[in-house]
């Protein structure tokens, strides 16, 4: 597909041009707006929003400087989906407050142990790696996913979600450990732990 082709036939009102860019990057924002949030049906709301705000915004679209349309559009719907969790006061960053659950968590895991054992991860299915890690509580997810899924420096994440660089960075690890802590849970120890 000729991504610079389906720009300018969008930017120009051709018929049918901008239901081709829905029906092929569709899929892969619906997949960025489910990383971030769990309701399906406002996921696919997010989606709706992402496509109205990039028609709005693609006479600004520079390939060059946002790269493909794709990872751009990933951009805007995970920009939109923290803004709506901002909204709904449901991003949670669990700082002092952290439940029971979780701070059991973090006194079974030491900072030394490594986050996640490669050949382990390689032994997930995509699908339940992604289950997973929707699993994760809320600021953890958060961070994770604009960190590790969408690219985003600490301090973007910070400026994005409100709060500051190291509050971004300690979550991320929290994240880390968490999930491989369901790793280890779901797939059981090495043979030589």
């Amino acid at each position: 597909m000729d991504e610079k082709g389906l720009v300018r036939r969008c930017r120009t009102g051709e018929p049918g041009a901008r239901r081709e860019m829905y029906e092929t990057y569709a899929g892969r924002v619906l997949a960025v707006c489910r990383r971030y949030v769990r309701d399906t049906d406002r996921a696919r709301d997010l989606v709706h929003d992402t496509f109205l705000k990039a028609w709005d915004a693609l006479e600004g679209f520079r390939p060059r400087r946002d790269g493909s349309l794709g990872a751009w559009l990933g951009r805007i719907a995970s920009h939109l989906a923290v803004d709506e969790l901002r909204r709904q006061k449901r991003l949670m960053v669990l700082s002092g407050g952290q439940a029971d659950e979780e701070a059991e968590l973090d006194r079974q895991i030491s900072p030394e142990e490594a986050p996640v054992d490669v050949e382990r991860l390689r032994q997930v299915p995509v699908e339940e790696l992604i289950d997973l890690i929707a699993s994760l509580p809320e600021g953890y997810r958060e961070v994770f996913n604009l960190f590790c899924l969408d690219g985003h420096s600490h301090r973007e994440i910070a400026h994005l979600l409100g709060i500051s660089e190291k509050t971004s960075q300690t979550q991320y690890l929290k994240a880390r450990r968490r999930l491989a802590a369901l790793i280890a849970a779901k797939y059981g120890k090495d043979e030589k732990d």
